[in-house]
């Protein structure tokens, strides 16, 4: 009579390689449950280092958050740890590249720092079969990244048409008639504001305006300015949320024969 894990099997009435096979069942289900387990997460695989960096530049907390937004059970996620992304199906490292944010290169680059285990690149048949389903999603990467750039030129085009339509005419205006007030060329600026603001882009103060200086928004013209002195923009900056794009540019003094 044998005892394991609460389950009785009785070795006089089944043979010795039936039972050796319903032990090793039971033992795979029990790896496989651990496996698949929270406790199986404490686990450091190989390239745990690897991934936790880019997790945390994205803000993914663990191995969770990262399985539902990829849509990973934990074993798949485990799968990725150990480097056996051979085993994940096209669409699973479609979406595990959606999450981590990753472009065409960073893809490519990644499936190259996470190579597949022993296990597969034994089989002839699943290594060509990886590198068939590689091969279709750089392709897929590669069209979308070309649509992407392509939707985005033809958008930015349309919100500046006005602009670029006009602007060689009214340069050669300029030319031929230096004195023609620049007032009348202000209202072909007019689809470029709009364009920043469409990108919830945001302007730092406003040209020639009096302002306290602050080194964190403004790019002094000379180097002994001081935080919290009387200067005037010369140059707005720009911003994205609190992300500094370019710094206004600053000075004590406006532009010659300027008054404010």
């Amino acid at each position: 009579m044998f005892y394991f894990v609460g389950v009785t099997v009785d070795t006089s009435t089944v043979p010795a390689f039936s039972f050796a096979l319903a032990v090793g069942g039971i033992f795979l289900i029990l790896v496989y449950l651990y496996a698949a387990s929270a406790a199986g997460d404490a686990i450091e695989f190989k390239y745990d280092t690897i991934l936790r960096e880019r997790m945390n530049k994205l803000e993914i907390i663990d191995w969770q958050d990262l399985g539902e937004k990829a849509g990973l059970t934990r074993f798949g996620v485990r799968l990725v740890r150990q480097g056996d992304m051979g085993k994940l199906t096209l669409d699973q490292l479609r979406r595990l590249a959606t999450v981590l944010n990753l472009n065409f290169q960073e893809f490519d680059r990644t499936l190259s720092a996470l190579p597949m285990s022993a296990t597969i690149t034994s089989n002839p048949t699943e290594i060509e079969e990886l590198r068939q389903q590689c091969f279709r999603l750089r392709e897929e990467l590669q069209q979308q990244k070309t649509q992407l750039t392509a939707d985005f030129r033809r958008t930015t085009f349309e919100q500046l048409q006005t602009l670029l339509t006009n602007y060689p005419a009214a340069r050669k205006m300029a030319e031929t008639k230096p004195d023609m007030p620049a007032k009348n060329l202000s209202a072909l600026f007019t689809p470029l504001e709009n364009l920043l603001s469409s990108w919830d882009f945001q302007t730092i103060g406003s040209a020639w305006e009096q302002v306290t200086y602050n080194p964190q928004f403004h790019q002094p013209d000379v180097e002994d300015i001081t935080e919290g002195e009387l200067v005037y923009i010369r140059f707005v900056g720009y911003r994205d949320g609190e992300r500094i794009l370019v710094p206004a540019k600053v000075s004590r003094t406006l532009p010659g024969s300027i008054t404010n």
